[in-house]
């Protein structure tokens, strides 16, 4: 057995949320996503995955150089 496995349940979890909280995602027509999946030994996306990924944040945040008051 995986030593990682319960961690790696939770980070599964984890990684999406904190990208759903963090940007807005959307498609390049506007159009729902195709999820769709092909079965085999792992399960991959049926059609490439093409989004917009928009900061939620403002962009002053992401700068590297932020004066301190």
């Amino acid at each position: 057995m995986c030593p990682g496995l319960s961690f790696g349940l939770q980070i599964m979890q984890l990684t999406p949320a904190t990208l759903l909280h963090g940007f807005d995602i959307v498609s390049h027509d506007g159009k729902p996503t195709d999820m769709l999946e092909q079965i085999g030994l792992t399960n991959i996306k049926a059609s490439p995955l093409q989004v917009i990924l928009t900061p939620r944040l403002s962009t002053y945040i992401y700068d590297d150089e932020i004066e301190m008051i």
